[in-house]
């Protein structure tokens, strides 16, 4: 009897071991995840993108169900996109990042950074591909950045997406609104009037994103509005660079000023 409890104590003991054991390595894991996910955010902090998506990959690598990871590895990816000059890279970037977006919104559908990492993804897409694609694409951009900004008013990029979707949808040629009839229904409604809302609600939340002013420009010049693009294209230019892709909308802004002063010379 004696030896029989002796032995269940000494069994007891060692489950308790194994129990601190793994939970001290599950603690020590999770930790390494997120010192991953902070060196990709001290990365983007220094303007090194590249560096940015080692570091969520590797977080990613680790554990592939972490929801943080896999949305900021999905925006980083689309970022480098965006500075990409090889069509066929940008669209593997777009693909992997969407995938990557997808993910987090099946472990997290209920929080905004998933949907709204996807509608980036997809809206990117949209942008770089032609005809009917573009079109598809459209569709789900604009129902994932919806939900991004039911989910969390405060997604300032999720406004973006939807402004660029509204002139985007606005600025279609006569043969690609013919084909969106049959991908929505009907002709969704769209307007540049909302784009430009849309565009000042994101500018209202972040005051200091380069990407809003100048897509505000960019807008504002699709409407006719040439003062103010002139105003919100110098303005931009202007700011100080806060984010990655900067430059490359510091350039935009240049390439459209460019533009209105050739247009205001004939």
């Amino acid at each position: 009897m004696v030896r029989r409890l002796c032995r269940n104590g000494f069994e007891w003991l060692l489950w308790i071991v194994a129990l601190i054991i793994v939970a001290g390595a599950t603690t020590t894991f999770a930790a390494t995840v997120q010192e991953k996910i902070a060196a990709g955010d001290a990365a983007l902090a220094r303007f090194d993108l590249d560096a940015a998506v080692r570091a969520y990959r590797s977080a990613v690598q680790l554990a592939p169900d972490d929801h943080e990871a896999l949305w900021k590895l999905s925006r980083a990816l689309a970022d480098q996109g965006t500075l990409a000059t090889d069509p066929r890279l940008q669209e593997r970037l777009y693909i992997e990042a969407q995938q990557l977006a997808r993910m987090a919104v099946r472990l997290s559908p209920e929080d905004s950074k998933g949907h709204l990492y996807l509608s980036v993804a997809m809206g990117k897409l949209a942008l770089y591909e032609g005809g009917r694609r573009k079109v598809e694409l459209s569709k789900e951009t604009k129902a994932e950045a919806e939900r991004a900004v039911a989910l969390n008013p405060n997604e300032d990029v999720g406004y973006h997406v939807l402004a660029i979707w509204h002139r985007e949808m606005v600025e279609l040629n006569w043969l690609l609104r013919t084909f969106a009839e049959l991908v929505y229904g009907k002709f969704p409604t769209a307007s540049l009037e909302s784009a430009l809302v849309n565009l000042r609600r994101a500018i209202d939340l972040a005051p200091d994103t380069i990407p809003h002013r100048v897509e505000l420009g960019i807008t504002f010049a699709s409407a006719g509005r040439w003062a103010e693009a002139k105003t919100e294209l110098e303005q931009a230019l202007r700011m100080p660079r806060t984010w990655v892709t900067n430059e490359y909308y510091w350039e935009l802004a240049r390439h459209k000023l460019e533009d209105l002063s050739a247009q205001s010379n004939h």
